[in-house]
């Protein structure tokens, strides 16, 4: 049996040089021999039976999934069909998931075009932007509560992010544990951690500690190109999900291009190839020291991800915001400063904010030579701006107003005639236009999400009502208009 079975058959095509009859229109010119459609014996991915489906199968033991599904348009359209099946499974009227409010933008899209409602579970304590910390017990708590009420919400799923954008891991073992007990099923977005089938001393892959299903944006973190992702089952999902091939298919169909990339399966199929635990594991060692050296520095890091690099500039974690005293301005040094001088010194990070900076780490880098780099870039900066406090021209605080923003009070719900609560769905044939972030928007209804980064805690989710402490968030993050029903 072929381990490449795709890139096989690409060789094969491209070698005999026939005359293609057949679309993308470039027919193989300017470099694109490579990239065909579903001509005869390429399979296809959406009823997947010959290389592709092989293909599958060899990924499939690599993750120890009961199967791995391809997709070529990222976790976006993963997580879209994971909340189809899941309704799909649960067979229930009036869906309900439960979920951390860090979800990307995809699963409120889903809610959007499936017409589920979202019961929010937030954390306890201190959070952020891009973070939701949502151990077994706060979700126990919450499944508790929903049983309990008097109108008892069946619970379809349970929806949680992990990793998150900053390289927080949480307990799926635990929260699983507990969405089985309930009698529901746990998914998880893990687009950030496809390399964790590859690190299983340092970080064990949610299809390993009990998700039902499970995505990766294997392009983030694997030699993929970008669009390559895979759709978990496990083999401990219920039945439904692990009988019914062709139902899976289908809902990736549904939110997907009839014409997928074929340079992306090639990638897909050719990653187990390119891959290894041995160079994870190096590439997490470096990362690990190089930790290490740039906390001596000064600077704050935030998260336990193996191959990100996360500056924190939150005044939750670190001495937050520092105003620097020139003599004749004082300037505000944040995340976003640090990122601009990570930019001026050619390095381009993952995301920047007032918060945090993220970076990201790979194998297939030059990455003890850039590690090096970042650690005395960032010694430069702290040098540069006497960091953190050790002049008295460097004082900690903020006069940003961050400290107001609460980001684990969610927004009042808003009621329709008839008591009904307003679902993301409903917004999304309703009139509505933009409006500048200002008072004058207090008191409104969001037509749509608005997340600062994808996957991140959405200050405002469609059908929401705007307070005073949502349109602080939005103006602490820069967002300037909004989406209003009329």
């Amino acid at each position: 049996m072929s381990q490449t079975p795709i890139k096989d058959f690409i060789d094969k095509y491209v070698s005999e040089n026939g005359t293609r009859l057949h679309m993308p229109g470039h027919k193989g010119s300017f470099g694109y021999a490579r990239d065909l459609t579903e001509v005869a014996d390429a399979d296809s991915l959406y009823e997947a039976e010959g290389i592709i489906l092989e293909s599958e199968n060899k990924t499939s033991e690599s993750f120890g999934s009961y199967h791995t599904f391809y997709g070529t348009e990222g976790s976006s359209q993963m997580i879209k069909a994971m909340c189809y099946l899941a309704i799909k499974c649960a067979g229930g009227d009036n869906p309900v998931f439960v979920a951390t409010r860090n979800a990307h933008k995809s699963f409120i899209n889903a809610a959007m075009l499936l017409g589920f409602d979202i019961e929010w579970v937030m954390p306890e304590g201190k959070y952020n932007l891009c973070s939701s910390d949502i151990t077994p017990e706060i979700l126990e708590k919450t499944l508790k509560k929903l049983q309990g009420q008097q109108t008892a919400k069946n619970v379809t799923a349970v929806y949680v992010t992990s990793p998150d954008y900053l390289g927080n891991i949480l307990d799926i073992e635990g929260l699983a544990s507990v969405a089985h007990k309930f009698g529901t099923i746990l998914i998880c977005d893990n687009a950030h951690g496809a390399y964790f089938n590859f690190v299983p001393q340092l970080c064990k892959h949610p299809i390993s500690l009990g998700a039902d299903m499970c995505c990766d944006s294997a392009h983030k973190t694997l030699p993929v190109l970008t669009g390559g992702a895979y759709l978990h089952i496990s083999k401990t999902a219920p039945e439904m999900l692990r009988q019914n091939y062709d139902e899976i298919r289908s809902a990736l169909l549904l939110f997907g291009s009839t014409s997928p990339s074929y340079l992306i399966l090639e990638s897909l199929d050719m990653a187990s190839e390119r891959v290894s635990t041995d160079a994870y594991m190096k590439c997490s060692d470096a990362v690990a020291d190089a930790k290490k050296q740039l906390l001596d520095t000064g600077i704050t890091l935030t998260g336990i991800e193996p191959l990100k690099i996360t500056f924190s500039f939150d005044s939750n974690e670190s001495n937050g915001t520092f105003l620097f005293d020139s003599n004749t301005e004082n300037y505000e040094i944040n995340g976003k400063t640090f990122g601009e001088f990570l930019r001026q010194n050619n390095f381009e990070c993952e995301y920047i904010d007032r918060d945090f900076v993220v970076t990201m780490w790979s194998p297939f880098m030059d990455y003890e030579a850039d590690l090096n780099r970042l650690v005395g870039t960032t010694q430069s900066f702290m040098d540069k701006y006497h960091l953190p406090g050790s002049s008295p021209k460097a004082s900690s605080g903020s006069s940003s107003g961050a400290s107001d923003c609460n980001m684990g009070s969610l927004p009042d719900k808003v009621y329709m005639p008839g008591d009904k609560v307003y679902k993301p769905g409903d917004t999304l044939y309703m009139p509505h236009h933009i409006e500048k972030t200002g008072p004058q928007i207090l008191g409104k209804i969001a037509a749509d999400t608005t997340i600062s980064c994808p996957p991140a805690i959405s200050p405002i989710v469609a059908g929401e009502r705007i307070d005073e402490n949502i349109l602080r968030i939005l103006q602490y993050y820069g967002i300037t208009e909004i989406e209003i029903l009329d």
